[in-house]
Parts: structure tokens; sequence; C-alpha cells
């Protein structure tokens, strides 16, 4: 598993400027509330996230796709929650 130091989080954290406002409103509340509380793990499943096209991702966040990636699951929930 990766180990996430500040210059990774970093990185991560632009990777949430999306082509959506809808996600970028989504993911700022996201990152200002939890990012900073994720451990490594979660950390890798939300890179992964990341990675999905910005449609598909508001999707799985918005409840209208299902992914069977379980691993995803608890992550889109802290991001609909916050």
């Amino acid at each position: 598993m990766p180990v996430f130091d500040e210059a990774a989080k970093r990185r991560i954290h632009y990777q949430t400027r999306r082509g959506l406002l809808e996600l970028d409103i989504l993911l700022g509340k996201f990152m200002e509330k939890e990012f900073q509380n994720l451990n490594d793990e979660e950390l890798a499943v939300f890179v992964e996230i990341l990675d999905l096209p910005d449609q598909q991702f508001l999707a799985l966040v918005n409840q209208k796709e299902h992914t069977e990636d379980t691993r995803f699951l608890p992550l889109l929930e802290k991001i609909r929650r916050a």
C-alpha cells in the first residue's frame, strides 16, 4: 500500500478540481471537512475514485449508479455527508 506524504496529498487535492461544478462543490466541502482525516488506505481508494470520469463519479456520489467495488462505498458516503 502506498504511503502518502504531504506532497502526495497536495497532488490529490489538485486532482479534486473537476470539470463539473457539482463535483467541485461536493469535493470542496469534502476536502475541507474530511480529507485530512483519511488514512493511507482511504487515500489510495480516493485516488482510484478520482480517476473515474466526471459523469460516472457524480452518478456514484448521487447514487444514480452503483459500483461493484465495495472499497468505494465508505468513501462515497463520506463525500455525500460532507
